[in-house]
């Protein structure tokens, strides 16, 4: 049994297509082509990609054939709304999405992301690098394609995830997100400020986990007044972040401030919010992962980073980038859950009529 609502499955013909493209590289690079964008591939790898490091074409070449012919047969299964695999389908999908966009692109494909990418892209990335940046579009899409086919086969929108009976925006918002979400928007709000501290203090001449010899060399490194700019502006960007992420639970993230010209007054679209919250909250986890797996060896190597002895605050960064990721991610599906967003499927948007199940008695 399938289930129609072939609008709602572009991010699955999606998927389908970006399996078959690495396949047919899987196959390129295992067979001995160029452009291997991996470990010896990547003369970056040491720095901004030890996960895949010791990689090499003709061992992961196979692998990214088997993953990607799994990809096209996951892909067509959920285009066609099948039941029968759903849990395998739903486990492959979600797996393979938190595999693409938060664990393989490491912190230098974080970068073009927002909020960092406004800077990033004044240096354009190297071929391996966008290669990452490629990836974790992949993985978006898959998360994208996954979530329309859990929605499908349990009866509701693909587009929206209302059922059958109701239409969108129909209905109160889950208590999970009732319970639960000013809470954990809350600490996506806080989170940022401990990166923002430790930078703040680096400014201004504060070694905040590092002893002074290593602020020393940055100012060495950025004569004149280049370290405070540097720090300062990122901790800004965290400070912003922690500021916007206040809108997820106040008026001015439903309705457009006065002092916003052309805006002031309207409605604030609540794809626009969940989706910038989105995006920013894979790439701080990614950030925070790629960050956070050195420091197992951090603390074991007696905290000795570069020759300079650091203490335990230099781990607490990288910690709250795990934090702020997963926190900010929940915050803005609970802005979601109580400010559903107006159904782009045409036929759930006419009513629930749309959402006829296709089984064998009613062919």
């Amino acid at each position: 049994m399938r289930i129609p609502g072939r609008r709602t499955s572009w991010p699955a013909y999606a998927a389908i297509g970006w399996a078959a493209v690495y396949t047919l590289l899987g196959l390129y690079w295992w067979a001995g082509g160029a452009w291997f964008p991996f470990g010896t591939g990547d003369p970056r790898a040491a720095d901004d990609g030890a996960l895949l490091a010791g990689a090499t074409a003709p061992v992961l070449g196979p692998v990214t054939v088997a993953l990607g012919l799994a990809g096209v047969a996951a892909g067509w299964a959920m285009s066609r709304r099948v039941r029968r695999p759903r849990p395998v389908l739903l486990v492959f999908g979600w797996t393979l999405a938190a595999l693409l966009a938060v664990v393989l692109p490491e912190s230098r494909a974080i970068k073009y992301l927002p909020p960092l990418g406004f800077i990033a892209f004044f240096r354009p990335p190297d071929p391996p690098t966008l290669n990452f940046l490629v990836l974790l579009v992949g993985g978006l899409v898959w998360a994208a394609a996954t979530l329309g086919y859990a929605r499908a086969t349990r009866g509701a929108c693909a587009a929206c995830g209302h059922g059958p009976g109701r239409r969108h925006g129909a209905g109160a918002p889950g208590a999970w997100a009732v319970r639960w979400g000013r809470p954990v928007t809350y600490l996506a709000i806080a989170a940022p400020w401990v990166y923002a501290a430790s930078r703040i203090g680096w400014a201004f001449g504060v070694p905040i986990g590092v002893p002074a010899e290593f602020l020393d060399t940055i100012n060495a490194n950025n004569p004149g007044h280049g370290t405070m700019i540097m720090e300062l502006v990122l901790a800004g960007l965290a400070i912003g972040g922690s500021i916007l992420t206040v809108g997820l639970i106040r008026p001015w993230g439903e309705i457009f401030p006065r002092w916003i010209p052309w805006l002031a007054g309207r409605r604030v679209p609540p794809a626009f919010p969940v989706g910038c919250a989105g995006l920013v909250s894979v790439g701080v986890t990614a950030f925070g992962l790629s960050m956070s797996r050195g420091l197992p060896e951090f603390f074991a190597g007696g905290m000795v980073v570069d020759g300079y002895q650091m203490n335990p605050l230099w781990a607490l960064p990288p910690l709250a980038f795990l934090v702020w990721g997963p926190a900010l991610a929940l915050a803005a599906l609970a802005y979601d859950a109580r400010h559903p967003a107006r159904c782009w499927d045409p036929a759930h948007a006419a009513g629930p009529r749309g959402l006829v199940l296709k089984t064998r008695a009613n062919p």
